[in-house]
């Protein structure tokens, strides 16, 4: 019989050095297995996609798109709280975008108020499949801001009303740019946002998944060879790419788009 004690130190060190990779293989084969299973279980995104960027922290609450929508269904049963509510979120970026487009800040005060009163009118038709709650409004906005002044009110606006809304704050997200996540659509994979890049700033180039649409607050923005200024708006389709978004000056716009986008 072979005596353990009479193997050569460098046979042993071979060896273990077997043993430690044949280990550490069959750790990789259960690691990779493991986000696999997260993965077909939706507790994990893939860290190429924006949604890996945006949850990367998991314990930040997040406001759900559903509870957008149910203030829209309850402005639909004619409910005026549920108005003041939606008024209470929205209002901030409804009037940055209008005074933007008519460069009058009294005026877009009052088309502000037109925006929600379009709001209560068009509630029961708004498609919650095919839009975001805010991206809904901030095409309603544009269109106010375009087409002038609605006619009568019919619904009075509380704009000193107050809930619980707490508004999220702002977090840095990737080097030169930060984001407040207004909503958030786990189920179509849609996040509606305030998005901005500091002067110089580069937005990762990416692949749309979904439809991506752009209303510009603040400064100017380059996408690939198009430069959009304050007030401007930019609709991607699912499939195309954007290859470069970046800012000269810093700026400020907001984004609704998909979580699956793939950043490059």
């Amino acid at each position: 019989m072979e005596n353990p004690e009479s193997k050569k130190p460098q046979d042993i060190d071979a060896r273990l050095h077997s043993d430690s990779r044949n280990l550490l293989a069959e750790m990789e084969k259960l690691i990779g297995r493991a986000k696999v299973l997260l993965l077909e279980k939706g507790d994990a995104v893939p860290t190429a996609t924006l949604g890996g960027v945006l949850y990367a922290d998991r314990s930040k609450p997040r406001v759900p798109e559903k509870d957008w929508v149910a203030l829209v269904d309850a402005i639909a049963r004619a409910e005026p709280v549920a108005l003041h509510r939606l008024y209470e979120r929205a209002h901030g970026v409804v009037f940055a975008l209008i005074s933007r487009l008519t460069g009058d800040r009294e005026a877009a005060a009052r088309l502000t108020l037109d925006v929600f009163q379009d709001v209560w009118r068009q509630a029961p038709e708004f498609d919650r499949h095919n839009s975001t709650v805010l991206a809904w409004i901030m095409n309603l906005a544009r269109a106010r801001a375009i087409g002038g002044r609605a006619g009568d009110p019919v619904v009075a606006i509380d704009t000193s009303y107050s809930s619980d809304w707490s508004e999220p704050e702002w977090e840095n997200v990737a080097p030169g740019i930060s984001v407040k996540m207004l909503a958030t659509d786990d189920d179509r994979h849609m996040v509606s946002m305030l998005v901005r890049l500091v002067p110089g700033g580069d937005y990762p180039p990416h692949n749309h998944a979904g439809v991506e649409e752009l209303h510009l607050l603040e400064g100017e923005l380059w996408i690939d060879g198009r430069k959009l200024r304050a007030g401007d708006y930019n609709r991607a389709e699912p499939g195309t790419a954007d290859n470069r978004v970046w800012s000269e000056t810093g700026c400020m716009c907001v984004l609704v788009t998909s979580t699956l986008d793939v950043l490059r």
